[in-house]
């Protein structure tokens, strides 16, 4: 009996310790502070509980951590509206209150150049796709060339690297290099942006190619030619499929960067705004402080407020039932996105971790990009650490080069 009796006290006596916080477990104690460090899947659960995490986040953030071992900082928030350049706001004032949405959905009466929304509030009627235009006609540059390397690494370990340039125009809409806000006095066929995107390994991808034209009417389908190495010429494809991926991918076309698809075929929803923790957006040089730690460097976190979109099809054709996609409106950007199956089954996810270099003029700046993506049903990582992306804006690129003659070129 008195060893029941002490067994007793003894269990009681941990309670109040428990309770006390002498042995409280780290997930616990943690509150999405600048200066914490997520460790443990346990802490990721504590943190979704809380609402500071998507459910998409908890899924694929207990699978890196507890397949690679990442643990995941917390950041200062940091100020994001340097991300739009002085002359793009100039515009933005210009043209603001001209551009409006039409009977479906596409963007209309958008004249000039600059942000199409730039008073957009969550509870305007309309919110969800003018917030999607808005994604769309962000302030990116004028042209801009990204070299990129990724590694993709399935449930065994095996992995396949993957590198390639991606260089893009616009011809309209222009905002920071001259002439603006079009580069040429007649645009016949009402082109908004041209975009050519090339492999350079694996051996088995290298020499494919892909120009992308997209409209300035945007009910329109974009213009797609594939260079094909085996067959050397190119051959047009349709724009209709956008659950195609290009040389290996494991997302579909739609998904870079988290969304890059027509959003007049989408019906768009606010479901939420809130604090959350969401990919950081860091001056360049801090970033790579952390590279220097312990932290593997998949993730940075930073506390914003953020607005939680649910886009669904028009079409029972997609792949995707659904996509969430959490924007920030202080850059209009989506620093984390969710595919949903047919089933309403997760099925990816995509995070964009920008480390930039802060610059007004955006006049030979750029950035330094990490993107992690998760076949979560196929259990296969597509991962790339910070310093794996980089970007150029604004090098004055020229119209020559994006032809089918220079499809061709790159391509060989």
């Amino acid at each position: 009996m008195l060893k029941n009796s002490c067994k007793s006290i003894f269990a009681g006596l941990i309670s109040v310790l428990f309770v006390l916080g002498v042995f409280a477990t780290s997930g616990l104690a943690l509150e999405g502070k600048a200066g914490e460090v997520i460790k443990t899947v346990e802490e990721l659960k504590e943190l979704h509980a809380k609402g500071l995490l998507h459910k998409g986040q908890l899924i694929i953030f207990s699978e890196v951590i507890r397949d690679f071992g990442w643990q995941i900082p917390i950041v200062e928030t940091k100020d994001r509206t340097w991300c739009q350049s002085n002359s793009y706001k100039k515009y933005t004032q210009m043209n603001k209150g001209k551009a409006s949405i039409g009977t479906k959905g596409e963007l209309v009466n958008y004249a000039g150049a600059g942000l199409p929304f730039p008073d957009l509030t969550p509870d305007d009627p309309q919110s969800g796709v003018k917030a999607a235009w808005n994604f769309d006609y962000r302030s990116v540059g004028d042209d801009n060339e990204i070299t990129w390397w990724y590694k993709l690494t399935d449930n065994k370990g095996n992995v396949k690297h993957m590198e390639g340039v991606a260089n893009k125009l616009s011809f309209a809409f222009r905002t920071d290099l001259d002439p603006k806000p079009n580069l040429l006095k007649k645009n016949p066929h009402g082109i908004w942006r041209k975009q050519i995107i090339r492999f350079t390994k694996p051996f088995s991808s290298k020499g494919l190619a892909q120009l992308t034209v997209r409209h300035i009417d945007t009910t329109r389908d974009n213009n797609i030619w594939v260079y094909v190495p085996g067959l050397r010429r190119n051959i047009r494809v349709g724009a209709a499929n956008r659950c195609d991926s290009l040389g290996g991918f494991v997302h579909a076309m739609d998904d870079a960067w988290v969304w890059s698809g027509p959003s007049a075929l989408f019906n768009w929803k606010i479901l939420e705004v809130k604090d959350m923790l969401v990919d950081a957006l860091m001056p360049a040089g801090e970033h790579y402080q952390y590279l220097k730690g312990a932290h593997n460097l998949g993730h940075i976190l930073e506390r914003r407020n953020i607005w939680i979109i649910e886009q669904t099809p028009k079409f029972e054709g997609h792949c995707y039932s659904k996509k969430i996609m959490l924007l920030d409106p202080d850059c209009w950007s989506y620093s984390v996105g969710f595919s949903y199956d047919r089933a309403g089954r997760l099925w990816r996810g995509y995070f964009n971790a920008w480390t930039a270099i802060p610059n007004p003029e955006r006049t030979g700046g750029g950035a330094v990009l990490g993107v992690t993506s998760a076949d979560h049903q196929d259990f296969r990582i597509w991962e790339t650490a910070p310093c794996h992306l980089t970007a150029v804006v604004n090098q004055g690129k020229k119209k020559e080069e994006y032809t089918l003659d220079a499809l061709r070129r790159v391509g060989r």
